[in-house]
């Protein structure tokens, strides 16, 4: 450096010029001089120009973040779920019933009030959402209905079957075009959170989709074989349930709702015992439209709440208000009904 031809508007180098002329007088010992000078004048040097720098002159290009990591391929544990919004408390018609209703036998005293009481009718179901069990992380507190939900990356446990039953490709993995796909079945349904996670709820509802429009697969299910009269098939596994008669089905596959655990809707074959319109629970006072008792006192009858509410019935079969009222024109005294399977975990 020294002796370099420096620019003298550089008020830095011009710095270490004066300090090299002052350390380095022209002596004898001059060369020796000069070597001892060099690593003095070089970091002077580069504190001059770090001083120099412009205020606001950019700083050197940082190295760029970590990529997000990857989500995780494999299907939340089923145990780790939460409800993905707060469980609504439902209407004053919505309350489960256990096993009564008209039987024991009403007296006759009880039959005459009873054929006063009409049950409320379809303007008053207000089901509410179908509750998600989502991922703890995923969960909602309801005060973010106006905000856009983002689409779960998180690999539901019934992640393979909702794609099957939804006609996507099937690999068991979540992925953008699953997310969205499952994310306007679930606004359809009325599910919440409508945010794309393959969770039981979504699985219920897209299994029950699919069974209405899949008679054929019904019909092949051994569980419920064709008889001389039209059965009411009704599957515990899948909670759904169906009516055949001969190689028809003639009311296709509708969502229940079946007894909860230690309120089991009992298996069997049975047939149709009693048939109320307008029943009422005389323990509680609640309204059973529809009802066809098939085993004692469990019947099958309309709800006024969410079909996928949990936790289950008190053993009896609950179908919406509307599939209840068609099912009424589909069976008779005497029709059959064939139950198998046992309810999933709620």
């Amino acid at each position: 450096m020294c002796g370099a031809q420096v620019n003298p508007g550089n008020a830095a180098l011009a710095r270490v010029i004066r300090w090299e002329r002052a350390c380095m007088p022209v002596t004898p010992f001059a060369p020796f001089a000069r070597a001892a000078c060099m690593p003095a004048a070089a970091l002077l040097l580069l504190l001059g120009l770090v001083e120099a720098a412009p205020a606001g002159a950019a700083a050197p290009p940082s190295a760029a973040p970590a990529p997000a990591p990857a989500p995780d391929p494999r299907p939340v544990p089923y145990d780790s779920l939460v409800p993905g919004i707060p469980v609504p408390s439902g209407n004053p018609h919505s309350r489960d019933t256990p096993d009564q209703g008209a039987y024991p036998p009403l007296s006759e005293a009880e039959r005459r009030e009873s054929a006063t009481k009409r049950n409320p009718g379809a303007e008053q179901v207000d089901p509410g959402p179908g509750v998600e069990y989502v991922p703890p992380g995923e969960a909602r507190t309801g005060k973010e209905e106006d905000e856009q939900l983002v689409c779960s990356d998180s690999t539901g446990p019934y992640q393979a079957k909702v794609e099957e039953y939804l006609r996507l490709p099937v690999d068991g993995r979540q992925s953008p075009a699953d997310c969205d796909a499952i994310q306007k079945f679930q606004q359809k349904e009325n599910i919440q959170p409508a945010n794309g996670f393959a969770g039981p709820v979504t699985f219920r509802a897209s299994y029950a989709s699919f069974a209405a429009h899949h008679p054929g697969r019904l019909l092949a299910d051994r569980h419920c074989p064709s008889t001389g009269r039209r059965v009411a098939c009704l599957d515990l596994t899948n909670q759904i349930m169906w009516v055949r008669e001969g190689s028809r089905v003639v009311y296709p596959a509708v969502p229940i709702r079946t007894g909860m655990r230690g309120y089991a809707t009992r298996t069997g074959t049975f047939s149709v015992q009693r048939r109320i319109r307008d029943e009422w629970s005389r323990l509680y006072h609640q309204p059973m439209p529809f009802s066809q008792y098939f085993s004692g006192g469990q019947a099958m009858h309309g709800t006024y709440k969410n079909i996928y509410s949990p936790p289950g019935s008190y053993g009896c079969v609950n179908l919406r208000y509307g599939d209840a009222e068609r099912l009424w024109s589909m069976l008779r005294i005497g029709s059959g009904v064939r139950i198998w399977g046992s309810k999933p975990r709620a």
